[in-house]
């Protein structure tokens, strides 16, 4: 993985368009949504760890850049016959790269406020290239599939003396891919133009597996980072400056 140490390394070195630099890495546990398991759980969640650079371009504006690694579990989750009988698990493997906008809501970073902490929101885009290891008992052979995901969410970050940056983060991965879990099923969308008949989609349990909707999965984590500041010239220096 040389590559992500030059990447890294060239990230550190960047310094155009942004006030300061922002190097951390974030631990946290990743989980998945589609036809095992509907909606957001920690249960059957699998560690993750990122590396990261923020570009701060103002108080309020940041851009993050990122190489997420980790796993995601699942299994069926109803209690009848038919997921009993079925009895479906996975573990996959990714790795993941990402671009995203974030929106800080204070300015914590100014020296005269009292603040040092802000709510946030962010957005934006990525690759991932995942690999389904297990299906059950059943040891899969090497395959990779890459697809695009649109990471969202929110977080929580904390400034410790104007140098650490301690963040709390919920990230939610829309992917356009049915088979993180390994499982998919019939694209029934259009089945009323098709066989003629009027079924009602709205009573449809996607448990079961479905084409009809792609998987999710999601980052809980926590990160540390370190920020660089750029040293203003003289002239722009005073002992209570915000660091813009």
């Amino acid at each position: 993985m040389n590559w992500i140490k030059i990447l890294f390394l060239n990230l550190l070195a960047f310094n155009c368009y942004s006030q300061f630099l922002e190097p951390g890495f974030s631990l946290g546990l990743n989980s998945y949504s589609g036809d095992l398991k509907r909606g957001y759980s920690l249960s059957n969640a699998a560690p993750g760890f990122e590396i990261f650079n923020r570009f701060n371009i103002s108080s309020h504006h940041s851009i993050k850049i990122s190489y997420k690694k980790g796993k995601l579990n699942g299994s069926d989750k109803i209690g009848d016959e038919l997921s009993k009988n079925r009895n479906m698990w996975f573990e996959s493997k990714f790795s993941e790269i990402s671009f995203k906008n974030e929106y800080n809501f204070l300015n914590y970073f100014d020296e005269v406020e009292k603040e040092n902490f802000t709510p946030y929101l962010f957005f934006g885009i990525g690759g991932t290239i995942l690999r389904n290891t297990k299906s059950r008992d059943n040891v899969i052979g090497k395959n990779k599939k890459l697809f695009v995901n649109i990471p969202f969410g929110l977080g929580f970050k904390y400034l410790i003396k104007k140098q650490f940056s301690l963040t709390i983060e919920f990230e939610i991965k829309k992917t356009f891919y049915d088979q993180i879990d390994y499982v998919t099923g019939a694209n029934t969308k259009n089945i009323d133009n098709i066989t003629g008949l009027d079924f009602n989609n709205s009573q449809k349990n996607y448990q079961y597996s479905s084409g009809n909707n792609n998987d999710f999965y999601y980052f809980t984590g926590i990160s540390l980072s370190y920020i660089f500041y750029k040293i203003p010239c003289p002239k722009d220096s005073a002992p209570y400056n915000s660091i813009y």
